[in-house]
Formats: C-alpha cells, sequence, structure tokens
C-alpha cells in the first residue's frame, strides 16, 4: 500500500490517527478490505491534508476493483501532491475501469503503461495511436489473449474508417468496388460480391487481385473453368504471384489436366517455397500421374510443417497411397496407423 508508513511519519500524529493507520494495515494484510476501508476513510477525515491518507483509501478500493469509489480519493490524492508514486497509475486504470476512457488517457500517458494506455486510445476514438501502445505491449506480453483482442478491434476500427472514407470519397472507383465487393463475399453473397469485383474490372482492368477474387467465387461454387479462366487472367496480371498461380494448379488438377497442374504447382512453390498447401497439392496430382516417388517427396516435407492439422490428415492418407505404389506396405501402414491417430485425437 504506496505511503501508508508516511502516515506515522506525520509531526504531530494523534493517538487516534496512529491507531486507524495500524487497523488499516492491519486488515489490508488479512485480506479483510472492507476493514481497511473503514479504517482509512476514518484516516483521511483526521488529516484532510495529507495526501498518503487519500493514497492509501484509494489504493484499498483499487484492490477490490471498486473504482468508483476509488478514483474521487486518488484525485484528491494527486491533488494535494501531484507528484504522489503510484496514484497515476492507479487512478488511471480505476478511470479506464469504469470507463472514463479519455480521463484516463493522460494519466497512463504519464506512466507509460502501455497495455492500459492502448486500451484506453482504442475507447477514444484514437485507433490510430492505439495500435502502436498496444503493438508494443505486445512485445513484452506476445500471447496475451487480451492485448491480442484488443490490437484486432484496433485494426478493424481503421479499416472500418478506412472503407467510410473510401465510400464517402470515391464510391465509383475501382477500389470501393473492390471493397464492397470483398464485403459481400465475407457475407456469403456471391451474385453481388461478382458485380462489384466486374464493376472494378470495368474501371480498373489491370487491377491486380480481382480476377484471383472472382476465381474464389467460382471455385466455391464448383465452376472450375470459370475459376480456370479467372486465375489464368489474374497469373497474367501478377506472374510473380504465389497464390494466383497455387489457385489455377489446384483447378486444373480437379479438370484432371495434371501434367499443367504440376507445372503451375511446382512454380507456385518456386515463387513461394514450402508453402504445405502448394506441396500438398503437388503431391496429390504427382500421385494421380504415376509419379508416387516425388509424390512422397513433397508430402513429406508437408508432414514436416504440419503434424496436427487437415493438412497432416491430407498428407498421410496420400503418403500412404505413394508407398502403395512404390511396394512399401510396411511404410504404407504406418501412415495410415498415424492418420487413424490424428483422427482420434481431432475428435
Amino acid at each position: 500500500m504506496i505511503a501508508a508508513l508516511i502516515l506515522l511519519l506525520a509531526m504531530q500524529v494523534t493517538p487516534e490517527l496512529r491507531q486507524q493507520v495500524d487497523a488499516g494495515l492491519k486488515a489490508k494484510a488479512a485480506g479483510d478490505l472492507d476493514g481497511a476501508i473503514r479504517a482509512f476513510k476514518r484516516v483521511a477525515e483526521l488529516a484532510p491534508q495529507m495526501a498518503a491518507a487519500h493514497v492509501n483509501l484509494g489504493a484499498v478500493y483499487f484492490d477490490k476493483k471498486d473504482y468508483g469509489n476509488a478514483i474521487p480519493p486518488l484525485e484528491r490524492a494527486l491533488q494535494l501532491d501531484p507528484n504522489l508514486p503510484g496514484a497515476e497509475a492507479m487512478l488511471g486504470a480505476a478511470l479506464l475501469g469504469h470507463g472514463y476512457a479519455a480521463r484516463a488517457v493522460p494519466y497512463l500517458e504519464k506512466v507509460h503503461a502501455e497495455d492500459l494506455l492502448g486500451v484506453a486510445l482504442l475507447e477514444s476514438d484514437r485507433a490510430r495511436e492505439a495500435v502502436d501502445h498496444l503493438e508494443l505491449a505486445l512485445t513484452k506480453r506476445p500471447d496475451d489473449p487480451d492485448l491480442l483482442y484488443y490490437l484486432g478491434e484496433a485494426h478493424q476500427q481503421l479499416s472500418r474508417q478506412a472503407f467510410d472514407r473510401l465510400q464517402r470519397t470515391g464510391p465509383t472507383s475501382a477500389r470501393a468496388h473492390q471493397m464492397m465487393g470483398e464485403a459481400m463475399a465475407e457475407t456469403g453473397n456471391g451474385e453481388a460480391a461478382e458485380r462489384h469485383f466486374q464493376a472494378s474490372l470495368a474501371v480498373r482492368p489491370d487491377l491486380r487481385g480481382i480476377h484471383y477474387a472472382l476465381g474464389e467465387l467460382q471455385l466455391a461454387a464448383g465452376n472450375y473453368e470459370k475459376a480456370e479462366a479467372q486465375f489464368r487472367a489474374e497469373v497474367q496480371i501478377a506472374p510473380g504471384a504465389a497464390g494466383p498461380a497455387y489457385k489455377l494448379g489446384v483447378v486444373l488438377l480437379n479438370r484432371g489436366q495434371l501434367r499443367a497442374s504440376i507445372a503451375e504447382l511446382k512454380r507456385a512453390n518456386e515463387l513461394q517455397p514450402g508453402m504445405p498447401e502448394t506441396l500438398l497439392e503437388l503431391g496429390k496430382a504427382l500421385n494421380s500421374s504415376g509419379n508416387a516417388e516425388a509424390a512422397a517427396t513433397y508430402l513429406q516435407q508437408v508432414l514436416q510443417a504440419e503434424q496436427d492439422s487437415k493438412l497432416a490428415e491430407a498428407a498421410h492418407l496420400q503418403l500412404a497411397q505413394a508407398y502403395r505404389k512404390l511396394g512399401k506396405s510396411e511404410e504404407a501402414e504406418r501412415e495410415l496407423h498415424l492418420l487413424q491417430a490424428l483422427r482420434q485425437r481431432g475428435r
């Protein structure tokens, strides 16, 4: 408890004041927060001009998470002594905990409480600043669920702000149609999404990502011929991007064009080596083409990167098939046992 002992050193300490300080400290140490509050309330009454009296009362309320009652004594303590150690951190946290985010910001800034400051800024509609502080806090606690949640919220808020501004300033622009198309696709409204993507292409035919998005819509609908056309168009616009090459390879595999599929998937793997999804599809295509040895090589790479995922399940199954084609019965059985164990763990 901050500055409690200072009270005992005050000039002209009365017996009652000393008694109440002792009672408050003992109650706090025993976990009797209500008893500590009663004692420190009396201390504040007996020594109203002593900052330590108010900060101790505020600290007990703070420990009790009674932020509404913690705020007034903490504010009074800082009025009496603006440099009182610990008071600003508690007051900032208490204000934030009670929903007064904007009022909390200056106190949290002074004590460099990056995590709480990020939250306070976010709740004060200052998402851009919040992102910086939340990311800094994450460097110390990278897996903190609260920090990850608030950082996601901050990015979503910025995204909404950018979207709203784009809609206001360029409602008929290619990017506005692209964003609307992506939003419609996210909600499962494929027809509306396609209309917006096509409108985007009408404005900017060479815009990267639009044919890819249209291909995704067609692929989800099982229209492999139309999906192939869209992914081919995207590959022409962005030949150095691995994603379109991978998707084109997947579509060609589904259409039974094994040689062309293998070529695109290998190209995708060269552009972005080691992606488990690409390696798995390569393994499938090579298995189907009769090249079990090459298929096994790629599938083993998948399992080096993935152990407990759906990709791993598919890789075990494909690898078992490849081993059977190679006459390696024991290895095939091992893969099937690993597949069964993985599926049982996932239930």
